[in-house]
């Protein structure tokens, strides 16, 4: 009659090699210490899988910690599929504002506002990876308990967040979205960085993750003594044969923020 434990399916929609595919990311796995046993363990990851194939779920990702991890491939069959490096780095202030468009707290805009401004950066369905459009993109930047901003050139949208880890105020770079069909530049990656940083009023900035539209990925990636890489695994039911390839995942994709 009480909750003793649980795991979250986050539902999502993928792309893979144009098609849209039906995703769930599992978060938040716990049982209370009182309650642990290899059985009960067992039982929850046998319902995710039920679930799965009643609601036709075909893909399934997560971002593990080290406990859960092993317990993802033993039990569900979960399988690594990227190993996203954390990088940070410093902004100069150097970066030219000339493309900049726009540099917002969302909780500044109006819902309406903040869809016209996201409009132009509705991820292409060419795209392998997690599909966005701009309400769902300002339901992600709307978290209540946290703050986001919005920046972009004609070309590139970035989605930043203040945070403090280990006493260091630094902006979150959550993730960059390019316009369908754009050729980015990378004074516009820097320009994305320097506006981040001046909103948030941090020199340092931190970013984790894959995006095959950007010129190259800021900052430099810390040693795994300072910070370990973030896992991803990835289960497809429908193929038992090589992993698909994502030319984008990013923070803006998980439950990392």
């Amino acid at each position: 009659g009480k909750k003793i434990g649980q795991i979250v399916l986050l539902h999502q929609k993928v792309y893979l090699d144009g098609a849209p595919v039906i995703a769930t990311q599992l978060i938040d796995l716990f049982i209370l210490k009182d309650h642990r046993s290899p059985g009960l363990v067992r039982r929850l990851y046998e319902e995710v899988e039920r679930l799965c194939e009643a609601k036709q779920i075909r893909v399934i990702l997560t971002l593990p910690n080290a406990i859960s991890a092993p317990l993802n491939a033993r039990l569900i069959k979960l399988r690594p599929l990227l190993s996203l490096p954390v990088r940070a780095g410093v902004s100069l202030g150097w970066s030219r504002r000339g493309r900049l468009k726009f540099s917002d707290l969302i909780k500044t805009l109006s819902r309406d506002q903040a869809i016209e401004r996201l409009a132009g950066f509705v991820t292409p369905l060419s795209e392998n990876g997690l599909h966005w459009d701009a309400a769902t993109l300002f339901d992600r930047a709307s978290d209540p308990t946290r703050d986001y901003a919005i920046h972009a050139t004609p070309d590139l949208l970035l989605i930043s967040s203040s945070r403090k880890t280990r006493g260091i105020s630094h902006v979150l770079l959550c993730g960059f979205l390019a316009r369908p069909g754009a050729v980015v530049a990378s004074s516009d990656v820097r320009t994305m960085i320097g506006a981040a940083c001046r909103l948030w009023k941090h020199r340092v900035f931190v970013y984790a993750g894959l995006n095959n539209s950007l010129p190259y990925l800021p900052g430099f990636a810390l040693p795994g003594r300072l910070r370990p890489p973030i896992l991803v695994q990835f289960r497809d039911f429908a193929s038992i044969g090589a992993l698909p390839r994502l030319d984008r995942f990013q923070l803006t994709d998980s439950d990392f923020i």
